[in-house]
């Protein structure tokens, strides 16, 4: 799927107008302003009342991840309203009523999916969880391939399903997971490059736009760029936010790995029969050491928050409270950081840009997810028989009218919102979501039993020992990611 933002022009006025109408609390102003928009639907099914339960976590009132699946009532908050409109449509026309459920105080969903499997109750029809947690469950064989459902009310190839997914964790040609418009943390999930127009400005430094229009918004330029913004104040370069001192960029760990898959260099290659580790290709570790030279050594410009405190000891909350004080240039993040408190109460002037490349002889932009957050829908192997129909029909119908009432919504709230409103900002999520991958390597985590040795913590862990020799470390790890590699083969190939 790519969520396009052209798709804005089309579909404004729509959208607009069922806001209007949902704005004035009547709920019975939920089907007739889509009516006119089921053309490409499936065909017209009632399915007499039947209730799809979906698995989800529960992460607060803030959050779209438990109202993405269900929003029970109306809501002031237009996404969320969104999202409650879309299913009262399903409910109101085709007879389907989707069902969220939560876990108990103590519980998780992976837990409960897999106690209900084994005690074969069928209680649950789906699942929605980030897709690093739910994998697990395509290892060990517990998961339906969408590929080979025969009632046809899944349409894979349709632009409403998010088609970077299914091409990039294709497993022996079976899809387990799906996300796309009828989600959006998917998207909030999505790494972009924060930057401070201001200082931009200030610095007399290149427009950032132009220099992603003409190509040449690279990994060395942002480099170049970013050596012009430093301010000390005292002896010891300051962390804390109300010390005021000004950095080049602010990172945490996990960037490290988003600079390279913004570097197209996934750590497995799943273009061939079997996913193959490719962590010692020469181009991966020149692109390693292209970064690396400055991400671990420049401690002057470049402010990781793991070399100031433990990830839980409020040092990424400190890097986003740094960039939104307006004293970093550049800060890579999840796009969802835009919605956070830090940047919500900000009086800075910023922008959003896609992972700088390479070099200028990269094909395109490519953009990564956060696989801690980013949300899947799965469909347990016990779903079967007439229950599975109606879930398929329902998981089409969540993103076929996600694209239309949903989408939409989120992004002009996106844009118009939350301050990014120059037109640039339109193209720059439009290159960023039109360029998304995924990478085996950090969704599926392959290790040999213990989840912290994974290939999902390589960089992380290199630079936590602020190591830049990618051989040696490499070497000592890819017996166990292989490991985990054949036990996946040995499960679904």
């Amino acid at each position: 799927m790519t969520k396009r933002i052209v798709s804005l022009l089309f579909c404004i006025l729509f959208v607009l107008s069922s806001c209007l109408l949902a704005s004035c609390g009547d709920d019975n102003e939920t089907s007739g302003d889509v009516a006119a928009e089921t053309k490409g639907f499936l065909e017209a099914k009632n399915w007499g009342g039947v209730e799809v339960n979906i698995i989800c976590r529960n992460a607060g009132e803030t959050s779209y991840i438990t109202y993405q699946a269900d929003a029970e009532e109306p809501s002031d908050e237009p996404v969320i309203n969104a999202f409650y409109r879309r299913n009262q449509f399903i409910k109101d026309n085709y007879g389907i009523d989707i069902n969220v459920v939560t876990p108990e105080s103590g519980s998780d969903p992976i837990t409960m999916l897999r106690t209900d499997m084994q005690s074969g109750n069928n209680e649950y029809q789906a699942i929605i969880h980030p897709i690093h947690s739910v994998a697990p469950l395509a290892s060990d064989g517990l998961l339906t391939d969408f590929n080979s459902l025969t009632n046809g009310y899944i349409r894979l190839n349709e632009a409403h399903w998010d088609q970077a997914l299914i091409r990039d964790v294709v497993i022996n040609e079976k899809v387990f997971f799906l996300n796309g418009d009828a989600l959006v943390q998917d998207d909030e999930s999505t790494w972009v490059m924060f930057f401070n127009k201001d200082l931009i400005d200030q610095h007399g430094l290149d427009n950032p736009y132009e220099l992603v229009y003409n190509n040449q918004w690279t990994i060395d330029k942002m480099y170049e760029m970013l050596k012009n913004v430093e301010l000390t104040h005292g002896t010891v370069k300051s962390y804390k936010p109300e010390d005021g001192d000004q950095w080049g960029m602010v990172v945490q760990s996990y960037d490290f790995y988003q600079f390279m898959m913004g570097a197209d260099q996934r750590m497995i290659d799943n273009s061939g029969e079997v996913p193959v580790l490719r962590i010692e290709e020469q181009e991966n570790v020149t692109t390693f050491n292209q970064i690396a030279d400055w991400f671990i050594f420049d401690s002057k410009n470049i402010g990781v928050a793991d070399f100031h405190g433990r990830w839980d000891s409020g040092v990424y909350e400190q890097e986003v409270q740094i960039f939104a004080n307006g004293n970093a240039l550049f800060m890579p993040n999840n796009i969802s950081t835009v919605g956070g408190q830090g940047i919500r109460e900000s009086e800075i002037n910023y922008g959003l840009l896609p992972m700088p490349k390479r070099s200028d002889l990269q094909e395109k932009y490519t953009s990564g997810i956060n696989a801690y957050h980013c949300d899947v829908i799965c469909v347990p192997m016990t779903n079967v028989g007439e229950k599975l129909d109606a879930t398929c029909y329902a998981l089409e119908a969540m993103a076929f009218f996600g694209k239309q009432l949903v989408t939409p919504e989120y992004y002009d709230r996106t844009l118009s919102h939350k301050r990014l409103k120059d037109d640039d900002s339109v193209e720059m999520l439009n290159i960023i979501f039109g360029n998304r991958i995924y990478d085996m390597g950090s969704v599926l985590n392959f290790n040999a039993g213990t989840e912290s040795e994974g290939t999902l913590y390589f960089y992380t862990d290199l630079l936590g020992d602020k190591s830049n020799n990618i051989i040696s470390w490499y070497n000592t790890r890819k017996g166990v990611y292989q490991t985990g590699i054949d036990a996946l083969i040995a499960q679904c190939y």
